[in-house]
C-alpha cells in the first residue's frame, strides 16, 4: 500500500469506525453557521425536535446580513438569532465579521481538525492546516443534531511552491494562477494540498486567500502542510500551538503533482465572467474601472488593507472611483485602525465598512449598477454576482485594486515603475 496524504489522515483519525468504504461517517471537531444558510434549516430542526450535540462546538454569526440592508434581510437576521439565543448557544458572534475570517481567529479552529460550514468558503480554514468544507442545509443540520458526517475520501494534487513570490505579487496571483492551470473543476472534490518550499515563506494571509479559493477550483479541502508560519499563527492566536501538525506520508499517493515557480508569477486578472478567465495583468487590454473593492473572505485581512494602503499613502483615489474597503472582520478593522491603515485610506478617498460579506454577495455597501466595471478583491466574478447582471467585475489582488483604484484603469503597465527598478 502507498502512504497516506494530509486530508487521508485527518479523515481516518476522525472516522466513527474503521470502515474503509468509499464513504466513512466521521466526527467533526466544530460547525460553522453564517445568518443566510442556518436561516434555511431552521423550520426543519425545530419540526423534528433535534437538539444540538455540543453547542461549545458551533460557530455562528450573522455575516451576510450585518447590518440587515432590507426589511426581507433583517427578517432573514431576526429568524436566525431567535434560533440562536432560543438554543443558548455560547459561540453565537454577533456583528463581528465574516463567519469564514471569525473561524480561524477562534479557539474552535485547529490544525489536524475537520470542520464543516454551511458556506462553500469554509475551507479556508485549510490555510493553517484543517481539513473544512461547504455543505449544504441539509447536512449541516445532521451534523448539528449528531456531530458526525458522511465523507468520501477524496483523491488529492499535491502543490508545491517553489521560489520568492515577486514584490507586485501575494497569494491571489498564486491562486488565479491555479485556476487557470486547473480550470473551475480541475479539483472538483478532490483536496488541494499545499507545499510551501519557497524562500522566504508564504505569509499567513496569503494562505487564507489560497484556501478559500480552493474551491473556485472545486476542492473539497485547500489544506497546507502546518510548518513554522502555520505554529507562529496559533501561538500568536492562543498563547501556544494545541493542535496537531498532520503531515502527509513521505510515499503518499498523489493524482498529480503541480510546481509553481513564484520567481516567475507576476500580477493575474480574472476577467468577466469567470473565476478561470484569468490573464497576466500585462496581457490585458485597458479597461476603465469605475468601482474598486477590497474586501471579502478571501482578501479583507490585515496584509491585503496594509497592502492597499502602502500604495495609496500620499495619493488618492481616482475621481470617477468608488473604492470600497470591508475588513473581514472587527478585529482586522481594530487593527488597521492602530496601524493608521483606516486613516490613509480615508485621507485618499477610500471608504470603509462595516465587516461582513457586503458587495461580494451583491448583498449590500458597494453593490453595483448596470454600467459599473469594477476590480474586486473578491471570490467570484460570475455575472450579477455582486450587483446588477450587466455589471463586470475583475478578480485581482488587493494590490492590483489599490493601484488600480488611484489609476482609474486596469492596465498592462500598472506595475511598470516596480518593473524599472
Amino acid at each position: 500500500m502507498t502512504g497516506r496524504t494530509l486530508s487521508d489522515k485527518v479523515i481516518d483519525a476522525h472516522a466513527v469506525d474503521g470502515d474503509a468504504a468509499l464513504y466513512r461517517r466521521v466526527n467533526v471537531d466544530a460547525v460553522l453557521g453564517p445568518d443566510a444558510t442556518i436561516a434555511l434549516l431552521i423550520d426543519g430542526f425545530e419540526r423534528r425536535g433535534l437538539s444540538v450535540w455540543d453547542k461549545d462546538k458551533v460557530l455562528l454569526a450573522n455575516d451576510h446580513f450585518s447590518p440587515p440592508a432590507t426589511a426581507e434581510h433583517a427578517d432573514i437576521a431576526n429568524r436566525f438569532l431567535a434560533f440562536a439565543r432560543g438554543l443558548e448557544m455560547p459561540n453565537l458572534l454577533l456583528d463581528r465579521g465574516i463567519c469564514h475570517q471569525l473561524m480561524v481567529e477562534h479557539r474552535l479552529c485547529q490544525a489536524g481538525g475537520l470542520i464543516v460550514g454551511a458556506d462553500s468558503h469554509t475551507i479556508m480554514a485549510g490555510g493553517v492546516g484543517a481539513c473544512a468544507t461547504g455543505m449544504g442545509a441539509t447536512d449541516i443540520t445532521f451534523a448539528l443534531a449528531t456531530g458526525t458526517t458522511w465523507m468520501r475520501r477524496p483523491e488529492t494534487i499535491a502543490v508545491r511552491f517553489h521560489g520568492t513570490l515577486p514584490e507586485q505579487s501575494s497569494g491571489r496571483d498564486i491562486v488565479l494562477e491555479l485556476l487557470a492551470i486547473l480550470g473551475e473543476s480541475g479539483a472538483q472534490y478532490r483536496t488541494l494540498e499545499f507545499h510551501d518550499e519557497s524562500a522566504t515563506r508564504l505569509s499567513q494571509d496569503d494562505r487564507f486567500a489560497i484556501s478559500n479559493m480552493a474551491v473556485e477550483i472545486g476542492a473539497k479541502f485547500g489544506v497546507f502542510e502546518p510548518d513554522e508560519v502555520t505554529e507562529a499563527y496559533f501561538v500568536g492566536r492562543d498563547g501556544e500551538f494545541l493542535g496537531t501538525k498532520v503531515r502527509p506520508d513521505a510515499d503518499a499517493h498523489y493524482e498529480r503533482v503541480i510546481d509553481v515557480d513564484l520567481d516567475d508569477l507576476d500580477a493575474r486578472v480574472a476577467k468577466p465572467w469567470q473565476p478561470s478567465n484569468v490573464v497576466p495583468l500585462r496581457e490585458l487590454e485597458p479597461v476603465k474601472i469605475t468601482t474598486a473593492f477590497l474586501g471579502s473572505c478571501a482578501s479583507g485581512r490585515l496584509g491585503d488593507i496594509e497592502a492597499a494602503a502602502n500604495e495609496l499613502a500620499g495619493g488618492k483615489v481616482h475621481p470617477e472611483v468608488r473604492f470600497v474597503i470591508i475588513p473581514a472582520s472587527v478585529d482586522v478593522f481594530k487593527q488597521a485602525l492602530r496601524a493608521g491603515h483606516v486613516e490613509t485610506l480615508t485621507d485618499a478617498g477610500a471608504i470603509f465598512n462595516h465587516s461582513s460579506c457586503g458587495a461580494c454577495g451583491g448583498i449590500d455597501k458597494g453593490v453595483l449598477g448596470a454600467d459599473d466595471v469594477c476590480v474586486s478583491s473578491s471570490n467570484r466574478n460570475f455575472r450579477g454576482r455582486m450587483g446588477h447582471w450587466d455589471s463586470r467585475t475583475y478578480l485581482a489582488s488587493p494590490r492590483t485594486v489599490a493601484r488600480a483604484a488611484m489609476r482609474g484603469e486596469l492596465t498592462p503597465d500598472l506595475y511598470r515603475d516596480l518593473e524599472d527598478t
